[in-house]
């Protein structure tokens, strides 16, 4: 095994992540480290999606960029290569096309130095079939929390020749080693209709199985100092070995444009601890009535904010009629992008009002931020409850039986957490937190996984 000696090949790896920013950043992540140690690696991904990329890479050395076209299919519009920038209804569609990478990614493998080891990503069934052909051993990275993996990903279940039903799906799997994270009722009638119904002749969920199924070993994006019982307990019932890589958090990065700096300026001006930071993630497009309900429970909740959205409207006709006027000196409004490291970092952030995305729940703690967890869709709601309910690091907004969360909740929400003996003991645990993260976390133990998933490495290329 070579970690980059001089006296032999370094070990190369080609990392092949699925087409959407958050799966982006932890393999970015997972590829800095990985050549840091030595490793040569291959970035492979799709045109459009190179200048996403690149600033996550940081211009390492020993890091390649590879291309491969996106497929040209009738139905879905050029320029649609990132699940962020493709409308909400044509997402099952776009899946189907991605599996149309499967004969130009044989093709690169023909064209391209060996690869040692190829690391891919979710849905991706068919990259352990063709890396056989090529005598090249496959390791899974699931980008998701352990506890959602563990939860929605057991092969016990997704392997049952029943129907499953979304009451079923409300229950735990055997063995599972929570009774504080399940899904609600309705996350449960999500989770039919993404993994459990077909797409394209197939279910997602078998797709699911068929990667783990392929693979040498699986790589996961935690750590067992927030979930070793989740990670041990999918290890078990998938019968791989499980690497936790660690939360892989990227750096903040320099050249802010404009807009992002008039953001930060803002928050010199606020006191410390005192802003809600409120943001949905890169993949959430949220209703207008959702918007306006959002936009009034922080109003009536007497803190200063920022609201980050992504509407394709301008939000001077989407939000609450006079609410920009009522809010203007404690409010910063953003349409797009917002440099979420660099708000979650500042000393005026007090909370973090979070859709509960992995990455997202990551960033908020490693930062010591209480968070306010308002699960959407996808894994959202399985990370509210380990944020709510295991780790006790914030609080969990339900959604009515409307599938909104009113004004009254946000408003309480905030107010449960910045003011009252509650939100002392919330806050408090939150900062032991970040000062986990910012402790072994970020040093000792980061490094320790890596050269064990690295030790794991160098044993399939023997």
């Amino acid at each position: 095994m070579d970690k980059g000696s001089s006296s032999s090949k370094p070990i190369h790896v080609l990392m092949f992540p699925w087409l959407a920013h958050g799966h982006f950043s932890a393999f970015a992540g997972l590829s800095t480290r990985l050549a840091d140690q030595g490793i040569e690696v291959s970035f492979l991904t799709t045109p459009l999606n190179i200048p996403r990329i690149k600033p996550m890479l940081a211009n390492h050395e020993k890091i390649k960029l590879l291309e491969m076209p996106f497929p040209t299919v009738d139905g879905l519009p050029p320029g649609f290569e990132c699940t962020s920038d493709t409308p909400p209804h044509l997402l099952g569609f776009f899946i189907r096309v991605v599996q149309l990478l499967e004969k130009p990614f044989e093709s690169l493998l023909q064209r391209i130095p060996r690869p040692d080891c190829i690391i891919f990503d979710i849905l991706q069934y068919w990259i352990p079939k063709v890396a056989t052909k090529f005598g090249i051993p496959t390791v899974f990275f699931l980008v998701f929390s352990a506890s959602y993996c563990s939860y929605e990903l057991s092969p016990c279940r997704a392997k049952s020749q029943e129907k499953i039903t979304a009451e079923e799906l409300t229950q735990p799997p055997a063995g599972y080693p929570s009774s504080a994270i399940s899904w609600h009722l309705s996350e449960a009638h999500l989770s039919i209709d993404l993994s459990y119904t077909q797409n394209d002749g197939m279910r997602n969920i078998d797709r699911i199985m068929g990667c783990i199924e392929g693979c040498r070993a699986i790589a996961i994006k935690s750590c067992n100092e927030l979930e070793e019982k989740f990670i041990k307990f999918f290890e078990r019932v998938t019968m791989k070995p499980v690497f936790p890589v660690g939360p892989l958090l990227l750096p903040t990065q320099g050249g802010l444009e404009q807009g992002d700096s008039d953001c930060l300026k803002w928050l010199e001006k606020q006191q410390d601890d005192s802003v809600v930071y409120v943001s949905f993630g890169s993949e959430s497009f949220l209703t207008e009535q959702q918007i306006q309900e959002i936009a009034l429970g922080l109003e009536a909740a007497q803190q200063p904010f920022i609201l980050v959205l992504r509407f394709q409207k301008d939000l001077s006709f989407v939000l609450p009629e006079g609410f920009e006027n009522r809010v203007e000196q404690r409010r910063f409004v953003i349409n797009g992008w917002a440099p979420q490291r660099e708000i979650l970092c500042h000393p005026a952030t007090g909370t973090f009002v979070t859709h509960c995305g992995w990455s997202s729940v990551l960033e908020g703690m490693s930062n010591g931020l209480p968070l306010i967890a308002v699960p959407i869709q996808y894994d959202q709601g399985l990370n509210a409850r380990l944020v709510a309910e295991e780790l006790k690091v914030g609080v969990e907004v339900e959604r009515g039986k409307d599938a909104l969360v009113n004004k009254y909740q946000i408003c309480s929400a905030v107010r449960r957490i910045m003011v009252g003996e509650e939100g002392k003991e919330i806050m408090q645990r939150a900062r032991e937190m970040g000062n986990l993260f910012r402790g072994s976390i970020s040093s000792v133990s980061q490094r320790m996984y890596i050269d064990k998933f690295v030790e794991h490495l160098g044993s399939l290329v023997v």
